[in-house]
């Protein structure tokens, strides 16, 4: 049985103007991102922490497909749909939150570095040699690379044959460290690329007004991809130059810069 962990904060549901829900990057925590009480007073919203299972303190393995339905029942349960919607997802939570909004009406959305395919996103991690940085966000703490089982994790995604293949069942065992947590590592690594998930081109103008923001740099996903994909959708593009990598390290503070220029709704203004 899955356990979620989602924090409320800021103006109280019955005085909200807006609903923000923030999506983490997969093996990311809704917890990490600094947004102070009295801005989200100040714009009227109520911030929705969501971590999907395998996340913060959720449980459960983490699959797109679920955890959108784990949110729209919440929402649904809060009675929060209808309200006007706002999201805030970085990287695979960027793509869940895309995904999401086909079905589900959003204002804005403001996406990180979004991962529009996931197959596509371990290829380039393959192609620019950094797929040892995802790897090592799946080993377990206190072992060392030459023990089991981290040793069968690093070994197998070394290379792309289990992509091609698709054989990962001798990785069957639960994975729990300070960023992830899931029951089976097999069934994580199928959720996500066996066959995995990618986001096509949709008519987002038309319901969504949506921001993609990019990094300087990007080991994890091509940014041309995102480009011409931002480019077909008529999706507005932001680059922030100092952030230095695909986790906008040191730089989140920037983006919701730029997040709050961009604007919503407040007492005191109309749309932008």
């Amino acid at each position: 049985m899955t356990s979620l962990e989602i924090i409320e904060q800021g103006v109280p549901p019955e005085g909200a103007q807006g609903i923000l829900i923030l999506w983490p990057s997969t093996g990311g925590n809704a917890r990490s991102f600094r947004i102070r009480d009295s801005e989200l007073i100040d714009y009227r919203l109520r911030l929705i922490r969501f971590n999907p299972p395998s996340h913060g303190d959720s449980t459960g393995t983490y699959d797109p497909k679920t955890a959108i339905t784990l949110l729209d029942e919440y929402l649904k349960k809060q009675n929060y749909i209808g309200k006007q919607l706002y999201g805030i997802g970085h990287s695979g939570g960027g793509a869940a939150l895309l995904l999401y909004a086909k079905q589900v009406q959003f204002q804005k959305l403001f996406l990180l570095s979004p991962i529009l395919n996931s197959v596509k996103s371990l290829e380039f991690l393959y192609e620019s040699k950094s797929i040892e940085e995802f790897s090592r966000l799946l080993l377990l703490p206190n072992i060392s690379d030459d023990d089991s089982p981290n040793k069968q994790i690093l070994e197998t995604l070394s290379t792309s044959h289990w992509l091609e293949t698709g054989k990962v069942n001798h990785l069957s065992f639960p994975v729990k460290n300070t960023r992830i947590q899931v029951g089976s590592l097999a069934e994580f690594l199928q959720n996500l690329f066996l066959p995995g998930f990618q986001v096509e081109n949709y008519d987002f103008e038309k319901r969504t007004d949506i921001t993609i923001f990019l990094p300087a740099m990007d080991k994890w996903f091509p940014k041309e991809f995102t480009s011409q994909f931002a480019k077909r959708n008529h999706i507005r593009l932001v680059e922030i130059l100092e952030a230095p990598d695909h986790f906008f390290s040191q730089s989140w503070l920037s983006v919701w810069k730029e997040i709050k220029s961009i604007g919503w709704k407040t007492k005191e203004s109309s749309p932008t």
